[in-house]
């Protein structure tokens, strides 16, 4: 799965900065730069449509039809840099991977093949998500801080199946194995706030949201997504993050080898360790 020259770009920046010249002013609520890691519990609840070559393809939950979805610990990369006062930019990565065979209870058509009730699926299921930003401080008090953000978010996904089908989708009794299999890339951006909140010397509150509408090529998507949490600082430049992310992404596309549909929920708790400046 791709990754797209801008998060190159803003990693390397982001990865280089702590060598150079820091010229952001000091306020107790921001950092001028930041790497956090840990765990996402992440629960996903994906619905996927592939119709292919045809139309009427199945709304397939990944979870409930596949068995690939539900809650997952997913390791979580993030980092910000902020080289002048009122400037910062973020980004942010994950990714899970899962593989089942299960019984299908249900006919499943995906990608021109139907799947057969009683057949056993053979299911791979993957995705990286990633997220660039920047927020303008556009208030900075002396315990908290309000800025307009914005940003774009990439989802690379990646279904397989693999089992008993009937032969062109035809149902008549004749029946055989098949694979179908599509990969896509959804990229959406965003726009929203973002709230700081000095509450003590060793805590801080953070309130992220954002939402965006847009028809780009052959994507017409719909996404929103939010972050609410606290930052617990025993010690000046480490600190325990613990915060809750959702992420929700509607699409209809037709891109790369897919046309179809995607409804993705990705939400749940996050616990990191941050390393701050």
């Amino acid at each position: 799965m791709r990754k797209t020259t801008i998060m190159q770009a803003l990693a390397g920046a982001l990865l280089v900065s702590g060598s150079g010249t820091v010229f952001a002013d000091q306020h107790a609520m921001l950092d001028d730069w930041s790497v956090s890691l840990g765990l996402f519990a992440n629960n996903n609840k994906a619905t996927i449509q592939g119709n292919g070559y045809t139309s009427g393809g199945t709304d397939i939950n990944v979870d409930r039809d596949l068995g690939v979805g539900g809650t997952s610990s997913l390791p979580f990369f993030a980092a910000s840099w902020r080289p002048w006062e009122r400037h910062e930019f973020f980004l942010a990565y994950y990714s899970d991977s899962k593989s089942n065979t299960r019984t299908l209870q249900r006919d499943i058509t995906f990608q021109g093949e139907t799947f057969t009730l009683g057949g056993s699926l053979e299911t791979k299921f993957s995705y990286d998500a990633y997220g660039i930003g920047y927020t303008y401080w556009a208030w900075i008090g002396d315990e908290g801080a309000f800025g307009l953000t914005g940003g774009l978010e990439d989802y690379s996904l990646e279904l397989k199946l693999t089992g008993s089908a009937s032969i062109a989708g035809g149902g008549g009794g004749v029946g055989g194995s098949a694979t179908a299999k599509a990969s896509t890339d959804i990229p959406d951006p965003f726009i929203g706030i973002n709230y700081r909140y000095q509450m003590t010397d060793w805590a801080r509150l953070v309130l992220i949201a954002g939402a965006f509408k847009a028809k780009i090529d052959n994507i017409d998507a719909t996404l929103y997504n939010g972050t609410a949490g606290v930052e617990f600082y025993p010690w000046q430049n480490i600190g325990i993050v613990t915060q809750y992310g959702f992420n929700r992404i509607n699409a209809d596309l037709t891109k790369n080898d897919f046309s179809g549909k995607a409804d993705l929920h990705f939400q749940g708790f996050q616990a990191l360790l941050k390393i701050r400046f």
